[in-house]
């Protein structure tokens, strides 16, 4: 995603998307701080203005080698001894997002569609949401969040849920590990 927090000096304080975020350094004491939250086109890297974030699928060729099994149900063998493979071509449809904004948007239009005008419109596929655990799972340092988000620009209230979203940017950003992280080594 491309939205990240551009800083400003406290005479735009008042400009629209400007956040003010204010920290305690000790020794120091509380330090104010401003920053415009922007979200920058990801095709072109520089356009701001009207983005929007699109989500789509597209096809992918994967190509995967598998053990070649013969008649017998057994896995053949090369003449080294080796197990013999072959490589299968498969295509898989991967969703993608990304932030455009008008300019990028029209030469994405216009490149899909020839393809768009002889498409069928279908539903858009069903996907399983993953069951989150309740109190008794993993728990967040939501402070530890919270404080974080401010200064990165986030608008979350002290109290209550804070947004998944923010979560999950707290532990991209941190480089600390999700509580909650379904992903496992295989």
């Amino acid at each position: 995603m491309a939205t990240h927090a551009v800083p400003v000096d406290a005479s735009k304080k008042d400009e629209p998307g400007v956040k003010e975020v204010t920290t305690h350094i000790p020794g120091v004491g509380p330090v104010q701080a401003y920053f415009k939250v922007v979200t920058t086109d990801d095709y072109d890297g520089k356009t701001e203005k009207d983005v929007e974030t699109f989500r789509f699928s597209s096809p992918i060729l994967l190509e995967s080698e598998q053990e070649v099994i013969g008649e017998d149900g057994e896995p053949e063998k090369n003449d080294d001894g080796s197990t013999k493979l072959e490589v299968v071509k498969l295509w898989k449809t991967v969703a993608y997002e990304i932030d455009l904004g008008e300019g990028s948007r029209d030469k994405l239009v216009a490149a899909l569609a020839p393809f768009v005008e002889k498409a069928r419109e279908v539903a858009a596929p069903i996907t399983a949401t993953p069951v989150r655990q309740t109190s008794s799972g993993p728990s967040h340092d939501l402070n530890a969040i919270r404080e974080w988000a401010k200064s990165a620009g986030h608008d979350v209230k002290d109290k209550g849920r804070v947004a998944a979203k923010v979560i999950e940017a707290y532990y991209n950003s941190t480089g600390k590990p999700n509580p909650e992280s379904t992903s496992r080594l295989l």
